[in-house]
């Protein structure tokens, strides 16, 4: 059975935030614990792995993206949310582990092959607004 996880993409003037878990680049987001909702996981990853709170969830993404986890033994099966953080400013944004990349750097970056379907399919679906 998959372990469910919750990710954000946040972007900001063409840019997304990752950040560094391991080896890989990765959407912010965490597995969702027992009795957690989806927004509660959010907050908590925002809140822990980038010193932030999330400021507003525009809308999540119509499909759930299943595929091998880049940190754990197993599958994962993702629901991803588009938002915002609270920092003000991109700049505001100074934990070693948290960049942001346009679409054309992330290319040159190793993104665990999740984050990079999750990508991909958000990449394709804005295609299509």
């Amino acid at each position: 059975m998959a372990i469910k996880v919750v990710d954000i993409i946040v972007e900001r003037k063409g840019m997304i935030l990752l950040t560094k878990r391991g080896d890989f680049w990765i959407l912010p987001g965490g597995e969702i614990e027992p009795g957690e909702d989806e927004i509660q996981c959010l907050n908590e990853v925002v809140a822990s792995e980038m010193n932030d709170t999330v400021a507003s969830v525009l809308r999540k993404l119509e499909k759930t993206i299943k595929g091998p986890s880049p940190v754990r033994p197993g599958d994962v099966e993702v629901s991803v949310y588009v938002g915002d953080v609270s920092s003000a400013k991109m700049s505001d944004i100074k934990d070693c582990n948290a960049h942001w990349f346009s679409r054309e750097s992330i290319r040159a970056i190793r993104l665990s092959n999740i984050t990079k379907d999750v990508l991909d399919y958000y990449y394709s679906e804005r295609k299509e607004m």
